[in-house]
């Protein structure tokens, strides 16, 4: 009985070890991909003068067909009032994270990502 045991936390801890890296490094493609949309999306709503909706859904719809984000998961946010030139416009996304270990009974970090932007508006009047 114990060799069987043995044997099978071997082999957990084998596989953990053989997909963690790869696991790793998925997460930390969904993470980039997750602050290149929110710095991309900034980008207009600063001439725009604030996060539009259809900003907002370029940037949902950027994460659900090209990284493959569940759009019931992806939550963004961002500053709807018009900002005048030289005012902050404030935003944010909040999306899923996938697993980076096997068992995921080794994994404390949060289930989400959330990245946050601040940046200065341009528009004029």
């Amino acid at each position: 009985m114990s060799k069987t045991l043995a044997e099978w936390m071997t082999l957990f801890i084998a596989i953990n070890i053989m997909f963690a890296p790869i696991l790793s490094y998925v997460d930390s493609l969904n993470r980039e991909a997750v602050e290149v949309v929110l710095a991309e999306g900034a980008k207009k709503a600063s001439i725009e003068g604030r996060f539009t909706p259809v900003i907002i859904q370029e940037m949902k719809d950027t994460l659900v067909n090209k990284y493959n984000f569940d759009p019931k998961k992806v939550t963004i946010t961002g500053t709807q009032t018009l900002t005048p030139r030289n005012q902050y416009i404030k935003g944010s996304i909040k999306a899923p994270r996938s697993f980076i270990f096997v068992l995921d009974i080794f994994n404390p970090s949060p289930n989400t990502f959330e990245k946050d932007i601040k940046i200065l508006s341009e528009y004029i009047n």
